[in-house]
């Protein structure tokens, strides 16, 4: 009998036993994680052909504010944000992952949310994302969306409503913000009036960082409109402009309220000044005269919220 097989069998047992486990376990944890990758990106998703997939054509059509509208859809992108549409009750219609992404453990915690929202799963190269979206950095993944509007009677329901509406915003980083300051001081509703940014697209949806998807949004052409069945239902309009001369702090916001804040570098327009019940300012002590419109929605929609916190 060679001398080699003489020589393993006086290995000792447990030695020979741990060497034996050990190259088990690793074999065990090899396949889990094969099991687990082939169960994540094979039978759960599909696999993006190219730049004339009929999921990059719609990608590219919600690009564009035309296209998001006539599709009724818009995009989230990053995990972060993929995940808050799903936790906070969006209707997501696909998911998209990097194949680098859907091939990690990382990607576990979002397609486990799949199952429950019917939405389709797709994966595709980094390279052919990049291409698809013309913007850098690239996500890793992102969800097509449905686009939810409220009625102006769901912005003002309630016993005691605190609204916003903005009158022709123009930048959509600053809209974005504004909408996590309105989810934060858990406003009614928001009102996008007078041609204000698209705040579907991409800049804005990733500012609110998934405000998004929790704030009721309605859009209006006419500013005007909204304050006169604002007032109709019995809620004051309290508009901010720089050259007001009732301080922000004098005004009793404990009531239905709607709060308006206007365009970066105009302001409100004299039509709204007119139609509102109070137009109020938010004291400026240093050289520059005014705040963009996320700043100063925080400051009024939080005042209101100390005061209706108050001990009556």
């Amino acid at each position: 009998m060679p001398s080699g097989l003489f020589r393993l069998k006086q290995i000792p047992h447990c030695v020979r036993n741990d060497y034996e486990h050990g190259s088990a376990r690793k074999h065990d944890r090899g396949e889990s994680a094969k099991a687990a990758q082939e169960s994540t990106v094979n039978t759960r998703s599909t696999k993006v052909s190219g730049q004339k997939d009929p999921i990059i054509i719609l990608l590219r059509e919600l690009i564009g504010e035309e296209g998001r509208r006539s599709r009724g859809l818009f995009f989230a992108e990053g995990e972060e944000l993929v995940l808050r549409a799903f936790d906070y009750g969006a209707r997501v219609q696909s998911l998209i992952l990097t194949e680098k992404l859907a091939a990690s453990e990382r990607a576990r915690a979002i397609l486990d949310k799949v199952p429950a929202s019917g939405a389709q799963v797709f994966t595709a190269t980094e390279g052919l994302l990049a291409k698809s979206l013309d913007a850098k950095p690239t996500p890793d993944c992102l969800a097509i969306v449905e686009r939810k509007l409220a009625g102006l009677a769901d912005v003002f329901a309630g016993g005691s409503p605190l609204a916003l509406m903005v009158e022709h915003g123009e930048n959509a980083d600053n809209l974005g913000m504004l909408l996590r300051s309105a989810d934060a001081a858990g406003v009614s509703g928001v009102v996008l009036a007078a041609g204000t940014v698209d705040v579907f697209g991409r800049r804005a949806v990733r500012g609110s960082r998934g405000a998004i998807f929790t704030v009721p949004i309605s859009i209006a052409r006419e500013p005007a409109r909204v304050v006169e069945e604002a007032r109709r239902l019995g809620v004051q309009a309290v508009a901010t402009s720089a050259n007001a001369d009732t301080l922000y702090t004098d005004i009793d916001y404990t009531g239905p309220t709607l709060v308006i804040v206007g365009n970066e570098h105009i302001g409100i327009s004299d039509t709204v000044r007119e139609l509102s019940d109070s137009v109020v300012r938010i004291p400026m002590l240093g050289r520059i005269n005014s705040l963009n419109i996320a700043a100063a929605a925080s400051v009024i929609l939080y005042e209101a919220v100390r005061q209706r916190r108050r001990p009556a």
